[in-house]
This record gives structure tokens, C-alpha cells and sequence, in this order.
């Protein structure tokens, strides 16, 4: 990206070419070798009970990971799914179709620019979606301006060392492909405790509950390449061009000496944090 762009420039270049990703890979996210977004989706909407009449936000909504085990508890309540990728909104709805699920509204709008009344929520919830952004304490306030006073905001995050070290190897590769990556993932943000503390604390949440939880499983080669392919890392391959082949042969043949007799083991812990709005 070019130094001569301004940061609000870079930051529209970039935003772009995340949308961009996530309308690519739309039809696989979440399943095969990446089906941690599924169980860690479900995952989050057991962990906090709902009466099942709430009007809930879900924001960075997807493929319906989170929006469609939502709706499941609440029978006479309603999701409202936000995402600015209307290829992950298609996929979200067509699953929640296969499944006669009437009360999800989907509403393809930009998580940084939501329009609703104040305190219109009863909840709100962002999967995965807050690193995505430079200013998590803007997002997260925005975020929680939404929902009324009492209510919740919930959000899941990666802790620190998820998916290595097969993702160090990629990054290393990468490298020396001459591709930039940048020096840390941006997941590490909002990894550990004291960062989530202050995160929602600088975000005028109150009673901040943290819980971790460890979703990792066995896959192979093929499967943690459907990790990278079907998910973020996609926008950072793809750069390679004609070289993608051979890349692929080389990462994966590193990847393999990662195996032990039960496979490849995908570690992935996640922090599943909420805070009250006051």
C-alpha cells in the first residue's frame, strides 16, 4: 500500500480489499478445516442465556456462524445481521432459510456506520469482527450505542498464540515471496485479558466477563489450507499471482512436519468477552 496515501486513504484501500476477501470466500467460510467460526459461533450463543423475546444486533455477521444459533434461542425475539459483504449475507440467509428461520433481518451496511435509533438492542454481539479495524475503542463504543442501557455487548476474539505455529510458518514464507505482512497478527490486539479489560473499559463498558474457552481440533494439510484459502489469510496469498502453486506445495510440505499420529492440531482458543452498558 502505497506511503503516499493518507491514513484515511490507506484505511478505505484496505477496508476494500476486506470486502473484497470475504465476498470471495463466502460459499466455504466456516466449514471444512476453518469450521472453528461454526462451533465457536454456537459457542457464543450458549455461554449467556436469553429470554427468547430480546431484539439482538449482530455485528461482522458473516455467514450466519453466530446469527443463525441466535435466532435458535429466540423464538420470539429477532437478529438483526450487519456485515458489509453482501456475499456472506446471501450464504447467512440461504442458511437460515434451510432452516425455516424467519427472524434474522439482514442489512448489508458497514460495521463503523451503523444507523439504528439509540438503544434500540437489547444485546449486541461481534464474532471476530473488532480487530478488523484500527480503533477497536470506536468500533466497540459505537457498538454498545446501540444497545440500551443494561444491556450487553459480547465479543469473541483470538487469543494470542491461535493457529501456530502453522500461521508463523505462512508468514515466514510469505516473506520470503517478498510480500509484505505486517509484523503481528491483528488479532493479538484484544488477545489477552488485560487488553479486553481496558478495551471495554475505554469503551464505557461496565462488569467486563471474560471467558476462555479452547475450540482447537485435528485437521490435515488440505484442512489448514481451507483455513487459509476461506479466511483471512486469503488476501495475502492471493497476492502471489502465478506463484501461488508453488507456494502452496512449499507451506504445506513444512506444514506436514507439524503432524503427529493424530494429525495436524489446529490450536484455537478464544476469548468470548461482555460488558454493560451504563
Amino acid at each position: 500500500m502505497s506511503n503516499d496515501l493518507s491514513s484515511e486513504q490507506q484505511q478505505v484501500q484496505m477496508k476494500a480489499k476486506i470486502q473484497q476477501t470475504f465476498n470471495s470466500v463466502a460459499d466455504q467460510y466456516g466449514t471444512g478445516g476453518a469450521r472453528f467460526f461454526s462451533i465457536s459461533g454456537q459457542t457464543m450463543a450458549d455461554l449467556y442465556p436469553l429470554n427468547g423475546d430480546e431484539h439482538v444486533l449482530d455485528v461482522a455477521s458473516g455467514t450466519g456462524a453466530l446469527a443463525i444459533p441466535l435466532a435458535r434461542h429466540l423464538p420470539q425475539g429477532k437478529v438483526t445481521a450487519v456485515d458489509f459483504s453482501s456475499g456472506m449475507l446471501a450464504r447467512s440467509r440461504c442458511r437460515a432459510e434451510d432452516e425455516n428461520l424467519g427472524n434474522i433481518e439482514y442489512i448489508e451496511q458497514d460495521m463503523t456506520a451503523m444507523v439504528f435509533d439509540d438503544g434500540l438492542f437489547d444485546h449486541a454481539y461481534c464474532a471476530f469482527g473488532l480487530f478488523f479495524v484500527e480503533d477497536m475503542v470506536a468500533l466497540l463504543e459505537h457498538i454498545g450505542g446501540n444497545v440500551k442501557t443494561g444491556g450487553t455487548v459480547t465479543v469473541s476474539g483470538f487469543c494470542g498464540q491461535s493457529f501456530m505455529p502453522a500461521a508463523a510458518l505462512i508468514f515466514d514464507r510469505l516473506k520470503s515471496y517478498g510480500i509484505d505482512v505486517p509484523d503481528s497478527f491483528s488479532w493479538q490486539r484484544m488477545s489477552e485479558p488485560d487488553q479486553l479489560d481496558s478495551l471495554f473499559s475505554s469503551a464505557g463498558l461496565s462488569g467486563v466477563d471474560i471467558t476462555r474457552k479452547s475450540l482447537g481440533y485435528y485437521t490435515d494439510p488440505v484442512g489448514w489450507w481451507e483455513v487459509v484459502w476461506n479466511a483471512g489469510f486469503r488476501g495475502l496469498v492471493e497476492q502471489l499471482g502465478d506463484k501461488l502453486d508453488e507456494f502452496r506445495r512449499e507451506h504445506l510440505e513444512e506444514v506436514a512436519g507439524l503432524m503427529d499420529d493424530q494429525g495436524l492440531w489446529l490450536e484455537v482458543d478464544v476469548n468470548f468477552t461482555r460488558g454493560v452498558r451504563v
